[in-house]
């Protein structure tokens, strides 16, 4: 009995060995060059810096790398010693940082960069030669957008939306054959409490005449200012579905009159 589970121990044993054999880790072939599995270790062999194949002594296919806590880096696909495909890098946390497809010395096609929460900070895409291409946005860190335009071979083609973090659009940037041209600013719309309707908050500080519109477009104010405030003219009241609702009449910066929607005024 014992001589049969000896037998049997030394067959186990044989096919272990036999099965480790076959994966090897950290070999070099004839000529010294490094060949399959490798994982490589800090010099005192306690932490492992990164793993994976050699094919003659070039780094080929996926490659993990790790901080010294062991939580992951990035991983790097090769091709012949060379960095082409696809790329993710971490946060030392372990939380995705940024990722895409790396072609020898620049990202090419998708590219998305993260903040540490995992919301989105950047979508991109790159052409064949590095440069951005096609629609590109950014994103605040509670994922609202921020920016958003399209790029041509790498330079803004017509312009860039801004948006504040409440996802509203704040301001118009205007390119001209890929230079700044001037930026148009887009009245951000507040509440009327007593209308319960939208109307913007002016940034217009100056004196004369001016007309202030909406988000929508339609008119707010018009007529003359001074510092930003109507002295002479009209503001116009909407409901909550851009109905106009009121005119107030103004004189040397007082309502003096109001009208109501589709009535004139009285003299």
């Amino acid at each position: 009995m014992n001589r049969i589970i000896n037998i049997l121990f030394i067959f186990v044993f044989c096919i272990n060995v036999n099965l480790f054999s076959q994966n090897p880790v950290n070999q070099t072939d004839s000529k010294g060059l490094k060949t399959g599995y490798w994982i490589h270790y800090s010099s005192d062999e306690k932490t492992k810096l990164e793993e994976g194949t050699y094919v003659d002594d070039k780094k080929d296919g996926a490659w993990k790398a790790y901080f010294p806590d062991g939580k992951i880096k990035h991983e790097i696909t090769y091709n012949k010693g060379k960095a082409i495909g696809y790329v993710k890098m971490y946060y030392a946390n372990g939380t995705l940082r940024e990722e895409g497809t790396w072609k020898e010395t620049c990202w090419v096609g998708n590219y998305r960069y993260y903040y540490p929460n995992g919301q989105a900070a950047y979508v991109w895409h790159y052409n064949n030669q590095g440069k951005r291409e096609g629609e590109q946005k950014y994103f605040y860190e509670n994922g609202n957008l921020k920016f958003k335009g399209v790029w041509d071979n790498g330079k803004v083609k017509t312009n860039v939306e801004v948006y504040d973090s409440e996802g509203l659009m704040v301001q118009n940037r205007i390119y001209e054959n890929g230079t700044f041209a001037e930026t148009v600013k887009i009245e951000t719309p507040v509440k009327d409490s007593t209308k319960n309707t939208e109307k913007p908050h002016s940034s217009f500080t100056g004196t004369g005449y001016n007309t202030i519109y909406r988000l929508d477009m339609q008119i707010d104010q018009k007529g003359y200012f001074e510092k930003g405030k109507l002295i002479k003219g009209e503001s116009y009241v909407y409901d909550e579905n851009g109905v106009l609702i009121e005119t107030k009449i103004f004189e040397k910066g007082e309502i003096v009159k109001v009208k109501p929607a589709n009535n004139p005024v009285n003299n």
